[in-house]
């Protein structure tokens, strides 16, 4: 399952994307690929397969399984997320509301102290907190945020009142949330850890999916037009400006950047699709 140049990819592959059918270069790893995260030390990807439950690192040419969580055993019915931290630790969320801790070496731990029956769509790793951000729901209502401190384990709500929250992103002093039932991505101000204002930077994305942090000032979100039938990739800075990256026939999920490339997972399409942002989109 190597990665493929971009140059040699199939038709099919060429035509999902906003006219940068060169910088495409799809990585096809699992069924249904989720969560992506890129590695701050290296140019590997971790990528969650949401269908198997297992999370694949891959660098380069090579593709190495670090683990394969069992719902059965952990209660992680279906991979949703995933964060990396600056250290390598792997942190997982499941639909059934279990959070994951998976070491450099593969072993799993299951994170205790969190309310069961949510599900817990976006993760988000603060390194100089040393703080796991996770937005959650039961189903289409009573959305949060929490917050856990990684050193105590305790778990706090930082944040509620939304609908259905999914991706979350922190950029600075704010937290970025997106709302799939309310089709909206918000702007959460901290002060000391606390949130303190919510504001609402765009509400014509479509569905919004994921979120990852783009730089100091703006992130990357993936959303779907259910009417259309096509993804989008745009990057949103803090102060509501938008621009396209990408846009095809594609439902996308997961969304990492290395700074230079978007890495999206396509929903049910067995790839993660690499798109190189151009020097004029930064």
């Amino acid at each position: 399952m190597p990665l493929h140049n971009p140059r040699l990819a199939s038709s099919a592959n060429l035509a999902v994307a906003h006219e940068l059918f060169d910088d495409l270069r799809p990585i096809h790893v699992g069924a249904d690929p989720c969560g992506v995260a890129c590695d701050p030390h290296g140019d590997a990807v971790f990528v969650a397969d949401a269908y198997s439950g297992a999370i694949v690192r891959v660098d380069g040419e090579r593709q190495r399984r670090i683990a394969t969580l069992p719902g059965g055993v952990i209660g992680v019915e279906r991979v949703s997320a995933i964060a990396l931290t600056t250290y390598g630790t792997v942190f997982a969320a499941g639909q059934g509301g279990a959070l994951v801790r998976i070491e450099p070496e593969g072993q799993v731990e299951l994170l205790d102290g969190l309310v069961r029956g949510f599900t817990r769509s976006g993760l988000a790793y603060d390194a100089k907190e040393h703080a796991l951000y996770a937005t959650q729901s039961l189903g289409n209502r009573e959305g949060s945020v929490i917050s856990i401190d990684l050193v105590s384990g305790v778990p706090s709500t930082l944040i509620d009142g939304f609908l259905k929250p999914v991706g979350i992103a922190k950029v600075g002093a704010a937290l970025v949330v997106a709302d799939a039932r309310t089709r909206a991505v918000y702007r959460i101000e901290l002060v000391a850890g606390r949130a303190v204002h919510r504001y609402q930077l765009a509400a014509d994305l479509g569905r919004p999916e994921s979120v990852c942090a783009f730089g100091r000032d703006s992130v990357l979100v993936t959303s779907y037009d259910d009417e259309h039938r096509r993804g989008h990739v745009r990057r949103l800075w803090l102060d509501g400006r938008s621009h396209t990256i990408t846009s095809g026939a594609w439902e996308p999920r997961g969304v990492a950047t290395d700074g230079e490339r978007a890495f999206i997972a396509i929903r049910r399409a067995g790839r993660v699709m690499t798109v190189l942002v151009e020097p004029s989109n930064l």
